[in-house]
């Protein structure tokens, strides 16, 4: 069976057929049509296994409807996030934060940077692993080319060191993304170098990543003393990948950053959630589903938790699709390589 398309667009309501489909049966339920919004995110929040490409376009569909109480999810995690990470079962400020950045939607950036602010573990606790596999492609989505607040974030000490890594990558992606030139955020990376605290950490490791992606000759002074100093963790990136990136010219070293810097297509996106791997069989006896049976709960499955399918994979591991090549060299960006 052919992969389901993974653009959705504003108008046209396909059928979802992401289900498995036994040669000898044919998938013949009917879905409900949806009438209110919250009910759309209520679906959204069920638990099936799959991916829910009919829930998406129908948000897509009427974005419009569906922002308002997006921004509202957002607002109450702001506000009390408590409940939020309390409740282990639900998913809506997780889908709330994807479907805004698909959207674009500029409002959403200042909560994202608020919420994600937070000291300690509190980003992972509160969305799993998110912060590291897509905020920085949240925050270069929603900030209408404003890098104020991935700035905030980055030199917020309190702030997670992941989370502050992931900011330097989403200031990569206003760049690959014509929101701000190369020039001025390599300066801006420049002045990291002496205004980060001088103790190791994921936001060292991000910087010298940043500055290679971007072509680091503005910087190599700078990176020198960093690795000499031991602040970056050179089994995140190697001394030798920042000159193999500098000896590749501005062009080629900015290649792999211009793959897939924004959110532009969930199923892809968000197809790394250990959530979306759960398939069930159905019985080649059936004739077909009961038409409520794809919205009610599925007591067989666990709590739904935002990981991955399978341990992390470093950038410079080898790719697990076999090609021989490191993981940031070949399939870093894509899905596919997540669930190898």
């Amino acid at each position: 069976m052919g992969r389901p398309s993974l653009s959705y667009g504003e108008n046209g309501r396909l059928r979802d057929r992401s289900f498995p489909q036994p040669q000898t049966t044919r998938l013949r339920a009917k879905l409900a049509p949806i009438v209110d919004i919250p009910e759309l995110l209520a679906r959204l929040d069920e638990r099936s296994g799959l991916f829910p490409h009919e829930l998406v376009r129908e948000a897509v569909a009427r974005r419009e409807e569906v922002i308002p109480h997006l921004l509202a999810i957002l607002e109450d995690v702001d506000r009390d996030p408590e409940p939020w990470l309390a409740d282990q079962q639900t998913m809506r400020h997780v889908w709330a934060m994807y479907l805004l950045a698909l959207f674009r939607e500029t409002r959403a950036y200042p909560l994202l940077v608020r919420i994600f602010s937070r000291p300690g573990e509190f980003a992972f606790d509160l969305a799993g692993d998110v912060p590291t596999q897509d905020l920085g492609r949240m925050l270069a989505s929603t900030c209408g080319a404003d890098p104020s607040g991935m700035t905030a974030l980055i030199e917020n000490e309190q702030a997670n060191e992941y989370v502050r890594s992931s900011a330097m990558s989403g200031m990569v992606s206003l760049v690959t993304t014509g929101q701000r030139g190369r020039e001025q955020v390599m300066e801006y990376f420049l002045q990291l170098f002496h205004k980060l605290e001088p103790r190791p950490g994921a936001q060292w490791d991000g910087l010298a990543c940043a500055c290679a992606d971007l072509w680091p000759r503005e910087a190599m002074a700078e990176l020198e003393r960093a690795y000499e100093e031991g602040l970056v963790d050179p089994t995140c990136i190697e001394w030798e990948e920042v000159e193999e990136a500098l000896a590749l010219g501005q062009e080629e070293a900015m290649k792999a950053a211009r793959r897939d810097p924004l959110i532009t297509d969930l199923a892809r996106n968000m197809g790394w959630m250990e959530c979306f791997h759960q398939r069930k069989t159905y019985d080649e006896d059936d004739e077909e589903l009961d038409e409520d049976s794809l919205w009610r709960p599925q007591k067989q499955y666990p709590p739904l938790t935002v990981y991955r399918t399978s341990p992390k994979i470093g950038r410079n591991d080898p790719c697990p699709c076999g090609s021989g090549k490191k993981f940031k060299k070949c399939c870093l960006d894509k899905g596919a390589a997540l669930s190898a």
